[in-house]
């Protein structure tokens, strides 16, 4: 989707409630922070003066372009997050929001996100996943093929979740909204 057109669809989400839930994404942030998937930037405004850098990835060129206005002083970097151009621990925290329903190989990207993070590091994430409930979830299973069409590579029905536990964080916190629809994760990477 192209830039300009994305935040048009993305604005009346803001106005319901996605901007808000963003800033509460970051809130609280201090140190170093990656935002893997950063798109036209409309998370970067909302990172707390405590954070001492700010780098922001993406794919789309176009849209990185519209994030570098957004904040100015943020590195922002054309890069996977399946592939991350940074060394070992490299940041404090690690930020998604609305990123890994649309990651093709979204355990590698979660393995290179555990790298990039200092030991002790935390991954803070804003995802629509899998509903828990049976109806939903195969309801999602239905519309997931036309709806990543449609969307270029949005996946309703993915298990965010399991994934980010597979990939060895330890989840601090979880909560689920619109019916286990939207999920908030915080997980760390142990220390040992």
């Amino acid at each position: 989707m192209k830039a300009l057109a994305y935040d048009a669809v993305m604005a009346p989400l803001g106005w319901l409630g996605l901007t808000a839930a963003r800033r509460k994404l970051v809130r609280g942030l201090t140190g170093r922070v990656l935002e893997v998937g950063t798109g036209t930037g409309l998370a970067l405004p909302g990172y707390p003066e405590t954070v001492t850098s700010v780098t922001a990835i993406d794919v789309d060129a176009e849209a990185l372009e519209r994030a570098r206005k957004r904040r100015p002083d943020a590195e922002v970097v054309h890069a996977s997050v399946e592939d991350l151009p940074f060394p070992d621990a490299s940041f404090d925290v690690v930020v998604s929001s609305l990123v890994f329903c649309s990651v093709d190989a979204p355990a590698r990207a979660l393995t290179e996100v555990f790298r990039v993070l200092r030991p002790g590091g935390e991954l803070r994430m804003l995802e629509h996943v899998r509903a828990p409930s049976a109806g939903l979830a195969t309801t999602q299973d239905l519309l997931t093929p036309a709806w990543k069409r449609m969307t270029g590579g949005c996946r309703l029905n993915r298990d965010t979740h399991r994934l980010v536990q597979q990939a060895g964080f330890d989840v601090v916190r979880r909560i689920q909204r619109l019916q286990g629809m939207s999920e908030l994760i915080i997980a760390r990477r142990p220390r040992r």
